[in-house]
């Protein structure tokens, strides 16, 4: 499973509209294929607010290309607009975000390899056999998703740091309200790097619970938080202010 970080550079005139034909056209379109966006928004606090950014779910990278419009000699790139049965569950989207590439000045992508043990995305490369894949789950407009770049000096310690994230900080988080969406190694970047991606309701939930442990957390959560941050050469934070309702609210 692939996760791609999709920087769009588009006029803060227009991200209203690119919004909209976004969560109401693309996005169902690309759920017909087996995909799930997971979180849509502006880097906050520290950002730049610049850019506009989408986190997509694929199964892997021939997913991907495969709802790349445009034209390419590789028969996998836009795949699916070439599928009969495809084009008929989303000929009605289609208008929606036909204009929205006109939007955007330039794009840049950040693929990560996720790993599917401590992943929660739920896709797959659609086939007449199979439907869509499921509304991903959303805190709604103005929650938060926080990214945490970690660094390691070795694979083995990184390893044995995502095993202590998935026992004990995760549960905790959970326990608390947040959502873990997932945790992959950018494809640009070493093994002993890896990324993780966490949903709170707001930043309030995230201040409180996620950016260190709760008052309230047991010993053996303060101690894995304690291990991780000793055992990291680097830990960097960045927040996305989600733009949009887009998936199922819970």
């Amino acid at each position: 499973m692939i996760l791609v970080q999709r920087h769009f550079h588009v006029a803060k005139a227009n991200r209203t509209s690119f919004e909209r034909m976004s969560s109401g056209g693309l996005w169902p379109a690309m759920r017909e294929m087996g995909v799930q966006m997971v979180a849509y928004g502006t880097w906050g606090f520290a950002g730049t607010g610049d850019v506009v950014v989408t986190h997509t779910a694929y199964a892997d990278f021939d997913h991907w290309y495969a709802t790349r419009r445009g034209y390419s000699a590789s028969e996998k790139v836009g795949a699916f607009y070439d599928d009969p049965d495809i084009l008929n569950a989303i000929n009605h989207l289609v208008p929606i975000y036909t204009e929205r590439d006109a939007l955007i000045d330039y794009s840049e992508a950040y693929p990560f390899l996720l790993d599917e043990e401590y992943s929660r995305p739920n896709v797959h490369y659609r086939t007449s056999d199979t439907g869509p894949s499921p509304l991903p789950p959303t805190f709604g407009r103005g929650s938060i998703m926080e990214e945490i770049n970690y660094e390691f000096g070795s694979d083995a310690v990184a390893n044995e740091s995502k095993q202590q994230l998935a026992e004990f900080v995760w549960p905790e988080i959970e326990r608390n309200g947040g959502r873990v969406i997932g945790l992959g190694t950018s494809a640009l970047a070493n093994n002993n790097t890896f990324t993780t991606f966490i949903s709170y309701p707001s930043f309030r939930e995230y201040a409180e619970y996620g950016r260190v442990p709760h008052m309230n957390s047991e010993s053996s959560v303060h101690e894995a938080w304690q291990s991780i941050r000793k055992s990291s050469q680097s830990m960097n934070r960045r927040l996305l202010i989600v733009g949009s309702d887009y998936g199922t609210n819970s």
